[in-house]
């Protein structure tokens, strides 16, 4: 079992003043799953991600990562699974707008323990993924909406983690390339067999997924197996 998450809680505040934002969350995802969750703004799908990404700690319950609960995780070790283990991308695409492509995708390597003689092949692969070879040394500024998400993905795989995090990565876009982004993710799936949490509002969004979790009011409102969207 890849994740295992009981009875989860989550608060924000103190004394009179605290808002329960995760109540009693329970679910299983295993190694090689492509899992949706999907709720409304405000229902807890972001902070649950932030819970599962190592961003932010549980008020109480359990969260286990390959066996192991998340508070026996020292900072090093999971500052090493963050590195090597997962990879993000963010509505918002985070990247270094006049840095190129090339520079934007190599920043995980500067924090990673792999020799840097890997690096540049390692880099031109995750690129080569998203099919960018061609915006290879433009800067991230001149890139339209979509290829700036692309590029956001090729840099969360360029330490080919297990696990990709994806975090409402069509909220940005119009539809045809929010298709294009969602497509890419479900071959990283498919394809090369990495996990995929995606955190969307969106019904159709969620549909390129094998399964949905559906969050209301932070409670795990229904977990259901999908019929996937087709393209």
């Amino acid at each position: 079992m890849l994740i295992e998450i009981e009875n989860l809680y989550k608060s924000f505040g103190s004394g009179d003043v605290v808002t329960e934002v995760l109540r009693d969350i329970s679910f299983t995802i295993d190694k090689g799953e492509f899992t949706s969750i999907r709720g409304p703004s405000g229902s807890g799908k972001s902070t649950l991600l932030h819970i599962l990404g190592f961003l932010s700690m549980p008020t109480s319950g359990h969260y286990r990562f390959q066996g192991k609960e998340f508070r026996e995780y020292s900072e090093e070790e999971i500052a090493r699974i963050r590195n090597k283990e997962m990879g993000f991308v963010f509505q918002s695409f985070n990247l270094m707008g006049r840095s190129t492509v090339y520079d934007n995708v190599r920043l995980p390597l500067l924090y990673s323990k792999r020799p840097e003689s890997e690096w540049d092949s390692s880099i031109r692969k995750a690129v080569k993924t998203v099919g960018l070879n061609h915006r290879m040394d433009y800067q991230a500024l001149k890139l339209s909406g979509g290829e700036k998400q692309r590029v956001a993905i090729a840099r969360a795989l360029v330490n080919d983690p297990d696990i990709i995090f994806a975090d409402e990565p069509t909220g940005n876009l119009d539809s045809f390339s929010g298709g294009e982004i969602m497509e890419t993710l479900r071959s990283l799936h498919d394809e090369m067999g990495h996990t995929v949490i995606l955190i969307t509002h969106d019904e159709y969004t969620a549909g390129f997924a094998e399964r949905e979790i559906k969050i209301h009011d932070g409670k795990v409102e229904s977990d259901k197996k999908l019929k996937r969207s087709l393209a």
